[in-house]
Parts: C-alpha cells; sequence; structure tokens
C-alpha cells in the first residue's frame, strides 16, 4: 500500500536537491515469549527465531533499496528475556547496515535504564541511540534532523513533548522529523496509564510536520492540520489480537513534495481467529465438518488458528475441546478451540424442574441475574461455565474443561 499526502500538507521547500528515504519500524520484541496466544513451547521458539529472520530481511530491504536512514521507534527486544545472543545478533546485524545510519529510540520494553543493552551493549558505530528523556537533536544530513528521546524506564508515563518547543533556526533551516516510541491519543487523558501519551496537536505545536512513532502494533497514519504521524505496525505479529498486514513503512522526503509513505508488509507470522457457530450442531461430527470446510475453502497450514465456537449449543452436543482439536489439527500449523457457547433455551425448562439439577439451574441463573448486564464478561463467562460443567455432571458426562 502506498499512501501519498496531498498537496496542501506540509511541503519540504527548498531544503533539499534529492529524495531523503528513511526506512521506519518498532515493536519487533525480539524473544518474546509468546505466552498470550498460549503456543507450545516449540512453536513459541519457532515464532522468536521467525523475528530475527525478520530482522535480515529488514535490513536486506534497506540495504537494497538505499536508505539512508533506519529508525526504530522502540520495543526492539524484551528487555527481561533478551539473551547474549540475540544481543550479539543485533550488533551484527547492524553493523552489516554500514554505512547507512541507525536510530533507536528505547521503548516501555527495551528501556534503556542502568542495565540495559543500550547503555552496556557494545554496537556499531553507525547505531545512534538516545539514551535521554529529553528530547535531543541528531543531523540525518545537510537538510534534515531527527529529534528523539528514550523511556530510561518501563514505567515512563510523561508527555516528552510537554512544555518543548523547537529552536529557531540558526543556520539553513533542517527538515525537523520525531521519533518516538509513544501512545498516540484523539485528545489529552487525565488517567496517567498510557506510556508517553501525546496528541497530533502536541506534535504540531512542537513544531514537527512528521512524526515515526512506535509503540501501536497495528499500521496507521494519523493526520491533522499538516501534522503526519505514522506507526509502522510490528514487522511481526505477536498474537491472536494482532490480525492484519505486519511490516515497515518507507518515507521518501523531496524537495518540494509532501512526504510520500509506503507501507511494506513482511510478515511471515499469520494469527487468525475464526467464529464457528454451533446452534446447528446436533452432534459432535456435524461441528467437525463445519471445521473441516473451512480448510476447503483456504489453505491453514501454515497459519495459527484460534477457532471460538460460538452460539447456543443444543443440549444433545458434547464439546470434548481436545478430541474435536485431535481431529482437525493437522489442517493447522497450530489450533487453539475455545469454547464460548451458551446453554441453548432448553436450560429455561430444566429451570422449571422441581429436582436437585433444577435448583442448581435456578440459582446459577440468579447469580448470573444478580451481576447485572454491567458485568465484567470474565464475570459472565464464569457463570456460564458452571452452569456448562454442572449440567454435564448431572449427565454423567465427561466434563470438558474450557
Amino acid at each position: 500500500m502506498t499512501v501519498i499526502l496531498t498537496r496542501n500538507e506540509h511541503k519540504i521547500v527548498g531544503v533539499c536537491s534529492l529524495p531523503f528515504s528513511i526506512l521506519h519500524f518498532a515493536d519487533l520484541h525480539l524473544d518474546a515469549a509468546f505466552t498470550g496466544s498460549r503456543l507450545p513451547a516449540p512453536l513459541a521458539r519457532r515464532c522468536r527465531e521467525q523475528l530475527r529472520q525478520t530482522l535480515r530481511r529488514l535490513i536486506d530491504l534497506a540495504k537494497s533499496r538505499g536508505a539512508d536512514a533506519v529508525t526504530v521507534a522502540g520495543d526492539l527486544f524484551e528487555h527481561a528475556r533478551l539473551s547474549p545472543d540475540t544481543a550479539a545478533f543485533l550488533a551484527g546485524e547492524f553493523a552489516r547496515l554500514a554505512p547507512i545510519p541507525v536510530f533507536i529510540a528505547p521503548g516501555n520494553h527495551d528501556a534503556a535504564d542502568a542495565g540495559s543493552l543500550y547503555q552496556r551493549g557494545r554496537w556499531p558505530e553507525n547505531v545512534n541511540i538516545f539514551i535521554s528523556n529529553r528530547l535531543t537533536e541528531r543531523p540525518l544530513a545537510k537538510n534534515f534532523s531527527l529529534w528523539s528521546a528514550g523511556h530510561l524506564s518501563p514505567s515512563e508515563r510523561q508527555n516528552f513533548l510537554q512544555n518543548f518547543q523547537l529552536p529557531a533556526p540558526t543556520g539553513s533551516p533542517r527538515f525537523p522529523i520525531l521519533l518516538l516510541h509513544a501512545t498516540l491519543l484523539s485528545s489529552p487523558s487525565p488517567n496517567g496509564s498510557n506510556h508517553a501519551p501525546l496528541t497530533l496537536e502536541d506534535i504540531r505545536r512542537a513544531g514537527f510536520p512528521l512524526a515515526l512513532l512506535g509503540h501501536y502494533h497495528t499500521p496507521q497514519i494519523a493526520r491533522a492540520n499538516n501534522t503526519v504521524a505514522i506507526y509502522p505496525g510490528s514487522p511481526e505479529p505477536l498474537g491472536f489480537d494482532e490480525p492484519g498486514q505486519h511490516g515497515v513503512a518507507w518515507i521518501q522526503l523531496e524537495n518540494d513534495q509532501p512526504p510520500q509513505i509506503e507501507m511494506i508488509p513482511l510478515a511471515e507470522l499469520h494469527f487468525e481467529t475464526i467464529d464457528v457457530a454451533v446452534d446447528d450442531c446436533a452432534h459432535r461430527d456435524q461441528l467437525f465438518d463445519k471445521i473441516i470446510a473451512l480448510k476447503n475453502e483456504r489453505d491453514f497450514s501454515e497459519d495459527f488458528v484460534r477457532l471460538r465456537l460460538a452460539g447456543q449449543a443444543q443440549p444433545s452436543l458434547f464439546l470434548d475441546l481436545p478430541v474435536l482439536a485431535h481431529r482437525v489439527q493437522s489442517h493447522f500449523a497450530f489450533l487453539r478451540i475455545e469454547n464460548l457457547t451458551r446453554p441453548s433455551d432448553d436450560v429455561q425448562q430444566i429451570a422449571q424442574e422441581p429436582t436437585v439439577r433444577g435448583t442448581f439451574v435456578r440459582e446459577i441463573m440468579a447469580a448470573f441475574e444478580r451481576e447485572g448486564a454491567n458485568a465484567e464478561p470474565q464475570s459472565q463467562q464464569r457463570y456460564m461455565e458452571a452452569l456448562i460443567y454442572g449440567l454435564q455432571a448431572f449427565n454423567q458426562e465427561e466434563i470438558a474443561l474450557r
């Protein structure tokens, strides 16, 4: 996807004669645990290895396209899990980029505290790290400058742009570019829970027409009042909550032209979430057939897939998730099945029974109603699970834990 900003947005007037190109990325999270997706250990190791290979491809892309600079907006690695092998790998890959300069703004997962790789590691000469939580300037070229700051702890909550204004130029003006790991908000938030919060108005007021950001793992471009902010997204998805394309951003700056922005997909990992309705399934084999029909529509053999069973489950349907997963998992690189079904309307009839089973159902439903519609989804789900497990026990079925 190529996005070209319209002519009425900020132009680079009279500051350069040749295009200046930046490869921008963020949130690679080398050595990530991948625990959120509940991957088995061998697959988690495979995903971590893929992150390294993606960095190699990213470096190759910068070299083949002739980037003038590479910018990294934080969370390059997981500080708490970083291995010496990965640290050496990072230094070697960035050295391979030389003489192309690399500029790194540490984020909350790779904060530049006193014990971090950023302060204690050995880096190639072409690597520039912003080890300060105050904005400082580094010249990119004769006509461009980069302003950045870094997280010095994982809990950095300050707005780096608060009370900041670009100084007046003392010579030929340089086009100023902002590089930060930050949370872009539509308006100021008083809750104080965001990492380095800022707004587009903060960026404009500080004097930056272009901001290269990191923190959000989904690619996005925000514009307002001749100010452009770019999140490249994570080069690889890190779990089921990160669908869609992932990659890097290529930004080209040229005389008397608005910045040209190209989102380049790079990801080799693919996480998919698929909802499967069980309402029309009276028994497990009918559900099995529905899942097999999915793989006939598309090849999932290289994808990590989360199947979410939803809808009203008929009383005759026994959702033995381990058995179901065993029958279909060969069609996926990884398969996780989640049971989000709710009991069918027949439960209302059971609640009318003058039996222990009827009393159990009535009490569970009464407790659920006391929680009310505003209850947390996890709390509501616990009541539904208790109801399903209890009915399975009354029916002397094997209880299939979700």
